[in-house]
């Protein structure tokens, strides 16, 4: 899909530290040849890309009416992952990212679908163009419930017994997959702030367990970015080091997982081969490291030593 955002972006550049939401427009025409322009909001969100890009992702906020008669109807938040950096490098990552989240769709319906763009960042106060960058788009979290029947948790904590067995072992098993450990699914970093990385959704009409869906994986190993460090409390030096996290409480899940993982391999490979957006080095490398994983899932011992063997109590 091809965009134009029209936002002051020399002003939400210069202040995107703020708490604060800026007037946009966000166009583009349809397969019809028909021209949208939608009025909405945009503000600058995240931790460490907030911190490190030069452009920075961000949230697209639309009034109730405003995306009416438009491919955007029905919704109100989106979160837009941005380039980040010029160059081809950064690029390539997001494009990486990109790919961890259709991988994780083919996984689980418990998943954030993604949107691909090419985007013109237009200065609404008239300042310098940002050109035309790859961003996507990704699914709110409310749309992601009521597809599966979920509503958000509103708890800030968790226990690991809360969770659906199979449903977060799936999720374990795609972080180990990807070389990511940036995440937490039981409690934030605050109190009130849960989770790192992860959103918790339990069933919509009666009790029951939970599931995790995870987001923000640039860094993973995956996509080794050139900022991304993993946490100085695990054992492990580089993000590109793969370490299971998931729970002993659910290594009986652990055998069923493994299988469907096994049974999803063709598809997906046959996801990183038909990136067209990827570099050959980076698709060949991207290929290389699932090849590892897989050939842990192949093995007794392997499977044994480096997954079920090191579960967290």
């Amino acid at each position: 899909m091809t965009l134009t955002l029209q936002v002051p972006w020399s002003e939400l550049l210069r202040t995107k530290n703020e708490k604060r939401r800026y007037p946009a427009v966000l166009g583009y025409v349809d397969g019809a040849g028909s021209e949208h322009r939608i009025e909405a909001t945009v503000e600058t969100r995240g931790l460490t890309r907030l911190r490190i890009c030069r452009f920075p992702p961000l949230m697209i906020r639309f009034a109730r009416h405003a995306a009416l008669g438009t491919d955007f109807a029905g919704q109100r938040t989106l979160k837009l992952v941005t380039h980040c950096r010029p160059g081809a490098v950064a690029e390539q990552y997001y494009v990486q990212e990109l790919l961890a989240y259709r991988i994780f769709n083919h996984v689980t319906e418990h998943s954030f679908r993604v949107r691909p763009l090419r985007i013109t960042y237009e200065d609404a106060s008239g300042g310098e163009s940002h050109g035309t960058r790859f961003a996507f788009l990704i699914e709110d979290l409310d749309a992601v419930a009521k597809r599966n029947g979920y509503r958000r948790s509103p708890r800030a904590q968790f226990a690991q017994g809360d969770f659906d067995p199979l449903a977060l072992t799936r999720f374990m098993l795609f972080q180990y997959l990807i070389g990511n450990t940036d995440w937490e699914v039981l409690s934030g970093p605050e109190k009130d702030a849960c989770c790192h990385n992860v959103r918790i959704l339990v069933p919509a009409d009666a009790p029951g367990p939970m599931v995790a869906v995870p987001y923000d994986f640039d860094a993973s190993g995956l996509v080794d970015a050139s900022y991304a460090v993993p946490n100085e409390r695990l054992p492990i030096r580089s993000v590109t080091q793969r370490l299971y996290r998931g729970f002993c409480l659910h290594n009986d899940a652990l055998g069923p997982v493994r299988r469907e993982f096994l049974a999803k391999r063709d598809a997906i490979f046959a996801l990183v081969r038909s990136e067209d957006r990827l570099s050959g080095d980076r698709k060949q490398a991207t290929i290389d490291y699932f090849e590892a994983f897989f050939a842990t899932l192949d093995s007794d011992a392997r499977f044994a030593r480096e997954i079920s063997g090191r579960c967290r109590r």
